[in-house]
This record gives structure tokens, C-alpha cells and sequence, in this order.
């Protein structure tokens, strides 16, 4: 949420906007309709995450497309944002999504969407149970010799 909090003040902060390709945005709307559009995205997105387990990206379209319109202004941005916070602060201690992510799981989708992608990868990867393998063969190595002297 720190996060969060700190682009929606970058969108309220009048007068110390640098000039960039969206300062006619700016000058339109009061506000940074780009800022205000990823605010927007990232509390629906968090929202969907941790309710569903699951992220559809054109779920909110029409909605964000009203905000880079124009269509919200930083007051209606700033409320959604505050009842959001409220939501999910609550959606957050009753989600069943796990603490941290299953690493294993995570690399196994890697390599196969790599392989998918550039083909086998069997001379680039050492699999976890091959380093073991080798680290056992070479401990038997120095035992071997241990004993011989």
C-alpha cells in the first residue's frame, strides 16, 4: 500500500509536475490521468488477486479507460482509493493465499515455458537432484582418500 499512497500524492501534488509528454493531460484534467488510471489498476488488481487467486487484465477496462479519459477526477480517485484501503484491509486477513509463493512450482512453470519457447534446455539447467548427485560423488572422493592416509 506505501506504494499506493505514494502515486496517488505524486497525482496531487499541483505545481511540481515535470514537463513531460502528459503535461497536457495535466493542464486538462488537474491531475495525472496516467497516475490516477495505475492507482485505480493496482487496487483492483491486489483485490482480484487475493478474492479470486487469479488476475484478468481486461476485467476493469472500461473503467480505467474513463479514468485516462478524464472521466474521474482526483477527488473521485482519492475516495475510491480510501473505501478500496478499507475493503481490502479485510479481504486481506480472510484471503487463503499462502504467505509466500511455492518456489518449486514457480521454477518448474519457468523452465517449461523457456523450453517452450527455445527447446530443450537439458545443456543449460542442472537440476537440483544432479548437484546433489555431484556433491555426494565428490564427498565420497575426499572420504576415500581421507582414509588411505
Amino acid at each position: 500500500m506505501k506504494t499506493l499512497y505514494s502515486l496517488l500524492k505524486q497525482c496531487t501534488q499541483n505545481g511540481k509536475v515535470e514537463v513531460s509528454k502528459r503535461l497536457d493531460s495535466i493542464r486538462k484534467f488537474g491531475s495525472d490521468t496516467k497516475y490516477l488510471y495505475h492507482v485505480v489498476r493496482l487496487l483492483n488488481e491486489v483485490e482480484q488477486i487475493m478474492v479470486e487467486q487469479d488476475l484478468d487484465l481486461e476485467r476493469n477496462r472500461e473503467q480505467l479507460k474513463s479514468i485516462r479519459r478524464g472521466e474521474w477526477k482526483i477527488e473521485d480517485v482519492e475516495e475510491y482509493f480510501n473505501r478500496k484501503e478499507k475493503e481490502l484491509e479485510k479481504v486481506y486477513s480472510e484471503s487463503k493465499l499462502r504467505y509466500s509463493p511455492d518456489e518449486g512450482k514457480v521454477k518448474h512453470l519457468l523452465l517449461n515455458c523457456l523450453e517452450m519457447h527455445f527447446g530443450s534446455l537439458n545443456n543449460a539447467i542442472i537440476k537440483e537432484n544432479e548437484v546433489s548427485q555431484l556433491v555426494q560423488e565428490i564427498q565420497e572422493v575426499i572420504d576415500k582418500y581421507r582414509i588411505i592416509k
